[in-house]
């Protein structure tokens, strides 16, 4: 099982067709968790999205994949407002079936600037 000390996820590169295709197929789970978050920010005062006022792109800046034995781990940097961008993973199936898995957040952070790197996460 990968972990962030141990995996085999591939180098960092800008967004291509079938990775844009990917994060555009959970798109609709990724904005209901960025809600969430915000929601739990307001009730927990978690202070994770303080920066981000609304979703104003949705656009994938760069990616990088894992192969595991059932398919592959997609992580993407998303531009989700102006210098503002989500670190996302997805799973793509061997059959083709793409399902959300997770965002990347730490404490008192999920919101990342460009010039962030893009890492393994388990989140």
């Amino acid at each position: 099982m990968s972990s962030v000390s141990h995996n085999e996820m591939g180098p960092v590169k800008p967004a291509d067709d079938e990775a844009r295709a990917v994060f555009h197929e959970v798109k609709e789970q990724v904005v209901a968790q960025i809600h969430k978050l915000r929601h739990d920010d307001q009730v927990h005062g978690l202070h994770e999205i303080d920066n981000l006022h609304k979703i104003t792109i949705y656009k994938l800046y760069q990616y990088a994949v894992e192969e595991v034995s059932y398919g592959y781990n997609f992580f993407g940097k998303i531009e989700i407002d102006e210098g503002k961008f989500i670190h996302a993973r997805a799973h793509k199936y061997h059959d083709g079936r793409i399902d959300f898995y997770s965002l990347h957040t730490e404490p008192e952070n999920s919101i990342w600037t460009r010039d962030d790197p893009l890492v393994y996460f388990n989140d």
